[in-house]
């Protein structure tokens, strides 16, 4: 049944059929219009996800179409909601699977980078663009260049410069380094974030105001100076009046750790909350008793007295005003810290501008924003004009993921097909898979979907696909029970100091608990947490070889962890101490794992650096004799690619043999560097560096344990999941985030980068920034949790270190007792309490799959692919030699003596020029390409003779009339047509086709003597202009060198 309201938004929970629901819309839509794929648009995040979805779409198509039983569910679905009959669904699914084979570019399934890209290059005139833009994706590195050059053309008289030196000066002052340059490039990288972008020319115009950063700076000093003083002086107040009694601290009830500790910390600058209002020193506040001996603590103790007179009045009048002090203290700080980098932006950002003209490269990071400065709400027919067709149907998976900025760009073509008669699009999403933040994803977009609709009750529909069909029920009641509690803990931990905000995610989670399809109890959860890693790894290895015992093989095994750190320290773990275990990663697929390649790029190195000690080092351990390089100029003089041939034939090694594939990737790799790049050594080795090692080939089925972070294990499934090290610390230190003053003078500067930190961010005027920064933060880290949890299909394998709040493991610790309670059957052991002890829990028993192997299909779009493996890369020693173009050579080429040799290559050039040329005026232009090919280069042959020749020609009547702007003119075109003996396709190319709309003229140019069968020629062209359509029509013979015009009837 069609839905009247335009937009469906489709909530979607891991395992819930959101790949199988979006395939089915998507086929709804060509099944009821077979036509209607030319207006469908459906984005997604990643190539994988648009290539599985459109391999799904015509798998299940062809399936359909050919009562294939494993399309069933997709038919019944269709029927269901379509309400069409099955035949009819079978032939339009066949129909519409001829349609988007034979338009295949019409089949717009794709990432929203790569639409969003179609779109600014349909603007690149618009925009001053060249077409063939390059688009750049590493935006670091040219950050990085952009910084180097920009540093390396100061001069003495450059305001830049005087900036740097006054960072570097201010740095000295704050005992910090006085190498600015690593830290300039790791912050300039911030013009990359859309934040910056939206509010770059604001902050710029008032940093470039004429003594705004002297007289903005000053202030700020001032400030935190005037703060730092008073609370100095207050210090300084207690231990005088101290002296003036003759009293010292260890007077005093416990000394300096008592309430007098309050005042020395004070005094050695410590201000925060934490460091001074100790439990102590809150009591001694309003209890003097706090700050003397018990037997003191009466109303004749002058002591006593002293401190109910003095120091507590002068403590509480400290504890009132301190607060806004520190606040003040903290937020100049906070302030002026990356103050003097900020103002270098705006420079940074122009060079990479001026280093993306030279380099004929727009940064893919640009697209989003520039589009959103040139698109106005109203103005969404402009944005269709460019996209080359008018759409009707808007389908958005991982919405989740969007970017507000991709969002405001992409809400205009939704909103014009929403108001479509008819409208059907759709949203798909999960708030709690939501783990790109770092990429700019905003979660809060479909969180509170309804607030971006004018009218969302007649707007959209909202499902909740809540039924989980990937995995075994023990597993789908574990993950219901965990981030049921776990959410809840995580948000009354965060409500209290930010209750407004945490109700998002409350929201986010509130759908976290799914339905189960009628299936019995199987599947294994078990959890492990301890207080040393090597017990962490002993677990691992130890249950994998306990799932192999029983059966079940490593192909169907997932090792899931945090960081590439993480890979790299699994990967030395098994292969010293268990070398027999597979592990398969995309590291491993990497080009500089592969010798052979490392040999290449060793070999380049060391012959541009021949005193490099460590490249003479490896060259030698492999075998590399001392004479390797004795021609090391002649090496260095060839071209690039020729030159990493030479190298591979010189170190071709038996090794070598099984490394075909990677060698071929390099050499793929290295050919596209010099289609971009100059062909210079040293800057392909830097490019190596930063992105071509990191390259993989593409490997087939694998048989080994998948070793991947869990960002990449997103939006797949494995049957059993490892999940070690589950105890990462939740927020990283040395970030930085943007905020807005909000506070005078502060707010001076529209905008400012704030070092990101509880202790130092708490109590300032940024405090507010922090505490959504970390609500961010640990919604960011639930739904890593939440993601690598919900991978697992049949059995669950958590272990970690027992540590603080500050790591992953925390709320696993929380909450696993609560939850144990509740799953019935579950076994749980340890003391939470008791932080030596480790904890264990466990629900079910493990599940194993029935070993059936998969049924050969016949569906031709999942076949399984054939590898093809290469067993010898062979390389071969070929000497360059000087080969003619193809044109001068057939030119020059007669056979004869060399009077006829002579006739015969002027009439070949001449016959050229005839079929080049429209009018007499295209004369020059025709000859001048003769020249600039090869063909003429001689006195007998030069452009001058030749055109007097030609024109002297042109000047009969009848050939002018040819040669005349009036004629609709086809010169050489192809005419095909099938010869009825043979029934082959014939070509015939007549040398000069004219018509005017009522007659049509047929000319062939001779330069020899005249023969019976160019009429027979001249009649065949004819007669296929004849059956062709074309009336009234003449066919003429003109020998050129007679001048001499023959008709052909």
């Amino acid at each position: 049944m069609k839905n009247s309201k335009p937009l469906t938004i489709y909530k979607a929970s891991a395992g819930s059929g959101k790949t199988f629901t979006l395939a089915v819309e998507y086929m709804k839509l060509v099944i009821l219009n077979p036509q209607s794929y030319r207006n469908i648009l459906a984005v997604t995040f990643t190539n994988k996800a648009t290539e599985e979805m459109k391999i799904r779409i015509l798998s299940q198509l062809y399936g359909i179409s050919q009562d294939d039983g494993k399309s069933q569910t997709y038919k019944d679905k269709i029927i269901e909601e379509t309400g069409l009959a099955e035949d009819i669904i079978k032939r339009n699914a066949n129909i519409a699977l001829r349609n988007l084979l034979h338009n295949y570019n019409y089949f717009r399934i794709e990432t929203i980078d790569a639409f969003f890209q179609t779109v600014l290059r349909n603007l690149a005139r618009e925009l001053d663009l060249t077409a063939n833009l390059k688009v750049g994706l590493n935006d670091y590195q040219v950050e990085e260049q952009a910084v180097d050059e920009l540093i390396e053309n100061l001069d003495s008289h450059d305001k830049i410069l005087t900036w740097i030196i006054e960072y570097i000066d201010q740095n000295i002052s704050d005992d910090k380094g006085w190498n600015v340059i690593g830290k300039i490039k790791k912050f300039g990288a911030t013009i990359f974030k859309d934040f910056y972008k939206e509010n770059s020319r604001q902050l710029n115009e008032v940093l470039n105001k004429e003594n705004f950063f002297n007289t903005y700076t000053r202030k700020l000093r001032s400030l935190k100076q005037e703060s730092e003083e008073k609370l100095n002086h207050y210090a300084k107040l207690f231990f005088d009046v101290l002296d003036e009694k003759g009293l010292k601290v260890d007077d005093f009830s416990k000394g300096a750790s008592g309430v007098c500790g309050y005042f020395i910390k004070l005094r050695d600058g410590k201000f925060s909350d934490k460091e001074l209002l100790t439990k102590t020193a809150v009591s001694g506040m309003e209890h003097p008793e706090e700050w003397v001996l018990k037997a003191e603590a009466n109303s004749t103790n002058e002591k006593f007295i002293f401190v109910q007179t003095t120091l507590m009045p002068l403590l509480n009048k400290i504890e009132q005003e301190r607060p806004q002090l520190v606040k003040i203290y903290k937020s100049a700080e906070l302030t002026l810290r990356h103050l003097n980098q900020l103002r270098l932006l705006s420079s940074i950002e122009r060079k990479v501008q001026e280093l993306n003209i030279e380099a004929n490269r727009f940064l893919l990071s640009d697209t989003q924003s520039l589009l959103h400065a040139l698109i106005d709400d109203s103005d969404s027919p402009f944005i269709f004009e460019k996209i080359g067709s008018q759409l009707e149907h808007v389908m958005i998976d991982e919405f989740q993921d969007t970017s507000i900025v991709q969002w405001s760009n992409f809400k205009v073509l939704l909103l014009e097909c929403m108001s479509h008669a008819n409208a059907d699009n759709l949203i798909v999403g999960d708030v709690k898979q939501s783990i790109y933040r770092w990429r700019s994803g905003d979660w809060r977009l479909l969180n509170e979907i309804e607030k971006e609709f004018p009218s969302p009750l007649l707007q959209l529909d909202i499902q909740n696909l809540q039924i989980n069909y990937r995995s075994q029920r023990n597993i789908i009641e574990f993950n219901n029970e965990f981030f049921s509690r776990a959410s809840a803990e995580e948000s009354r931990v965060l409500g209290t100091d930010n209750p407004v905000d945490v109700l998002q995610m409350k929201r986010a989670y509130a759908d976290v608990c799914q339905e189960i399809p009628i299936k019995k109890a199987e599947g294994l959860v078990r959890i492990d947490l301890y207080n040393e890693t090597d017990e962490i790894l002993e677990n691992l290895s130890t249950t994998i070889k306990e799932l192999r015992s029983l059966g079940i093989g490593y192909d169907k095994m997932a090792i899931l962890v945090r960081n590439n750190k993480d890979i790299q320290l699994l990967a030395d773990h098994f292969s010293h101490n268990f070398p027999d275990i597979p592990l398969v990663s995309d590291e491993a697929f990497r080009l500089d794992a592969s010798q052979a390649v490392c040999t290449l790029i060793s070999a380049l190195r060391f012959l541009i650096h021949p005193d490099n000690q460590l490249e003479k080092a490896f060259l030698k351990k492999i075998g590399a004799k001392e004479d390797v390089f004795l021609h090391r100029d002649d090496l260095v003089s060839m071209p690039l690619y020729s030159l990493a041939e030479q190298l591979l034939l010189t170190f071709n090694k038996k090794e070598f043999e099984q490394q075909g594939a990677y060698i071929c990737a390099f050499f793929d790799q290295l050919n596209k560097f010099l289609q971009d790049n100059i062909p210079d050594i040293d800057t392909f080795l830097k490019e190596w560096d930063e992105t071509i090692c990191q390259k993989t080939i593409q490997s087939g089925d694998v048989q080994g344990i998948r070793l991947l972070t869990i960002h990449k294990s997103k939006g797949l499934e494995f049957d059993n999941v490892f999940i070690p090290f589950c105890d990462w610390r939740l927020e990283k230190s040395g970030t930085t985030i943007w905020c807005k003053p909000e506070r005078k003078p502060f707010d001076e500067l529209p905008l400012v980068s704030i070092d990101f930190s509880s202790k130092q961010l708490m109590g300032s005027i940024y405090e507010k920034d922090y505490l959504h920064e970390h609500l961010q933060n640990m919604v960011d880290n639930m739904n890593l949790l939440y993601v690598a949890f919900t991978r697992a299909s049949r059995n669950l394998f958590i272990s970690g270190k027992r540590s603080t709040a500050a790591t992953r493991s925390d709320i696993i610790e929380k909450v696993i007792e609560a939850v144990s309670v509740s799953l019935k059957d579950s076994i749980f052991k340890g003391d939470v309490k008791d932080k030596k002890s480790n904890i264990s829990f466990s629900y079910g028993t493990i599940s194993m799959s029935k070993g059936e192997e998969k049924a050969e299909t016949g569906n031709v779009f999942i076949q399984k692919p054939e590898i093809i493996t290469i067993e010898k890369l062979e390389n071969y020693n070929h000497h360059t030699e000087f080969r003619q173009s193809n044109k001068s050579k057939s030119f020059i080429e007669t056979e004869g003596d060399e009077e006829q040799n002579r006739f015969i290559k002027l009439g070949n050039i001449l016959h050229a020029v005839l079929s080049m040329i429209h009018t007499t005026d295209d004369i020059t232009s025709a000859l001048k390409q003769l020249e600039l090919e090869g063909i003429l280069y001689d006195e007998n042959q030069n452009a001058e003779s030749l055109k007097k020749l030609l024109q002297k020609r042109l000047e009969f009547p009848r050939i002018r009339d040819w040669f005349s702007p009036k004629w609709q003119l086809f010169n050489e075109c192809t005419i095909l047509h099938i010869e009825p003996n043979t029934n082959e396709v014939v070509e015939h190319r007549p040398d000069r086709v004219m018509t005017n709309g009522k007659e049509t003229i047929v000319v062939d140019f001779k330069f020899g003597n005249p023969r019976d069968e160019y009429k027979d020629q001249i009649r065949l062209y004819m007669q296929l202009l004849k059956d062709m359509g074309h009336r009234n029509i003449k066919g003429y013979l003109w020998y050129v060198y007679s001048n001499k015009i023959e008709e052909v009837k």
